[in-house]
């Protein structure tokens, strides 16, 4: 009976397995479905508001009505400087939620030899949501790190 309750445990596993590998080829065809990003929005990063821009924010969609800003400074940064993107979203069951590039799915601020980052994806099909990109430039001058430029997108959908 030991030998029964081992087996069928074993074949439930491999049965999860065989789900796992047929599920892995139809999320490749739903990120290949949704290709075809646009920026919607953009501002350039200015320190005090004032020229020249050091970068741009970039509030960004693609064709599956998924959203996320993205930040993309002029050159790659030097040491003691960082810069992070920000979506904040208006409206939905997630109002107010504010997403970083350092948040679970986005891919880290852009530190020194680095020039841009992303937030996570958020899928937004009610066009009631609208969202703005925030863009902050930060810099380390020996007592940690303040931020020395910042700006916004437009609130768009």
């Amino acid at each position: 009976m030991k030998t029964l309750g081992i087996l069928l445990s074993t074949a439930g596993l491999a049965g999860v397995g065989a789900f796992a590998l047929t599920a892995a080829p139809a999320q490749a065809v739903t990120a290949a479905n949704c290709s075809g990003a646009t920026s919607i929005a953009s501002a350039p990063m200015l320190r005090d508001n004032k020229p020249p821009s050091w970068g741009t924010i970039r509030l960004v969609r693609d064709n599956c009505s998924q959203y996320w800003a993205e930040i993309t400074m002029a050159s790659a940064l030097v040491a003691n400087a960082k810069a992070n993107a920000f979506l904040v979203q208006y409206g939905g069951g997630s109002n107010g939620r504010v997403l970083s590039c350092d948040s679970s799915g986005g891919n880290g601020s852009v530190i020194a030899g680095q020039r841009t980052c992303r937030t996570p994806k958020v899928k937004a099909a009610s066009g009631s949501i609208t969202f703005v990109a925030i863009g902050r430039e930060y810099h380390n001058y020996g007592g940690g790190y303040e931020e020395i430029s910042e700006n916004a997108t437009r609130r768009t959908r």
